[in-house]
């Protein structure tokens, strides 16, 4: 269990979101979009007030394709820690830190939908049913779907960019192709499992991602 921990807290340390001066800015970034969404009643409020959401969400993905390209990675190679450690403890990380973000995101919504159920059905025709749909995110529901969506977005980062790693021409194995093969990935999903729950898609992505990515990391990379 140490090395599982160690790993999730150099996975942060890397990340730069344990440096203060991070923090700090992170801190003032929330008191700046709630006064921003407060003051503007715009259709962009819900995407306002989900930045650092979507801020944690993007690093996690991007530290998920950049973490098989780093000294790090080859350091854990080549000590004795088990393959299940690494990819484990990055994955509680980024979990614990798009749990953050997701919740920062429920309650910046439960302090504006009072607001936006009485300015929305008077500036929108559809106003009702964009209340409606914001309303459908907030609770425990959402905060669980969007918590699935984030670390399986990590997931499949990080077992498409091992798969790029474990091929005949790893050794030309770039970032760039990673990411654009991750795109593509997750185009395909929502493509052909657009019409399920976006919770349980997520979901099935954790379950069957990290499995794939311990054995591809035990077995097939260099």
């Amino acid at each position: 269990m140490k090395g599982l921990w160690n790993s999730a807290k150099w996975e942060l340390r890397e990340s730069g979101l344990l440096n203060g001066r991070t923090l700090f800015f992170l801190g003032l970034w929330l008191t700046y979009d709630f006064n921003a969404a407060a003051s503007w009643n715009g259709s962009g409020v819900p995407l306002l007030l989900s930045l650092h959401l979507v801020t944690f969400a993007s690093l996690a993905v991007y530290r998920g394709l950049k973490w098989p390209f780093t000294g790090a990675f080859d350091l854990e190679r080549t000590s004795d820690r088990p393959a299940w450690q690494p990819v484990l403890g990055r994955t509680l990380a980024w979990t614990v830190v798009i749990a953050v973000g997701a919740a920062l995101q429920q309650v910046a919504f439960q302090l504006c939908l009072d607001e936006m159920r009485d300015v929305w059905p008077r500036i929108y025709f559809d106003g009702a049913e964009r209340v409606a749909q914001l309303e459908s995110w907030t609770g425990g529901d959402g905060f669980l779907t969007v918590l699935a969506l984030g670390v399986g977005l990590y997931v499949l980062s990080l077992t498409v960019t091992l798969c790029c790693k474990s091929g005949k021409k790893r050794h030309r194995a770039t970032l760039s192709t990673a990411a654009v093969l991750a795109i593509l990935a997750g185009f395909l999903l929502w493509f052909f499992l657009r019409s399920l729950p976006l919770g349980f898609v997520g979901l099935g992505v954790i379950l069957i991602g990290l499995p794939v990515s311990i054995w591809l990391l035990t077995y097939k990379v260099e």
